[in-house]
């Protein structure tokens, strides 16, 4: 199985198209499916995203997992209740809802964030923000994260 890995920025036309980056349509493809899932975060300033696999473990989730009228069965349910099912033509382009770039305050781009199983859409200013946060958490606890380039040079 293949995973939504990398980080891509691709424009958002007035007509509030934008295109689904290629390795992420080559994801679903491999999945024989051109349909894909978004919908608000529960917990973040962004939109999740992902193939039907996503939404069959989110619904096996609540069903075997998430006990009655729990948190988790109430998380559970957001999500599936806030999901819409998108398709994208064959340059990969679809339409991203007004309710949904507003959630995620996208406008003129859209920044695609690639997290295994799902991938996450960003306003790429709000990204670049939450990854400062985090590599900053990350020094804080004594990790340090190398740049792409400073792995190479090693």
């Amino acid at each position: 199985m293949k995973y939504f890995v990398g980080s891509y920025e691709n424009k958002v036309d007035i007509k509030s198209r934008v295109s689904l980056p290629s390795h992420f349509r080559d994801v679903l493809n491999i999945k024989k499916s051109n349909i894909f899932y978004i919908f608000p975060s529960p917990n973040k300033d962004c939109l999740e995203a992902g193939g039907q696999d996503l939404i069959d473990f989110i619904i096996h989730s609540i069903e075997e997992n998430a006990p009655m009228f729990s948190n988790e069965e109430e998380t559970f349910n957001y999500i599936i209740a806030n999901a819409r099912p998108f398709s994208f033509d064959s340059t990969g382009r679809f339409v991203l809802p007004e309710e949904f770039s507003s959630f995620a305050k996208i406008s003129t781009s859209a920044m695609f964030v690639g997290s295994g199983r799902r991938f996450q859409i960003w306003n790429p200013d709000n990204y670049k923000i939450k990854n400062q946060d985090s590599r900053k958490h990350f020094a804080e606890k004594g990790l340090t994260i190398k740049k792409p380039s400073e792995v190479i040079n090693d």
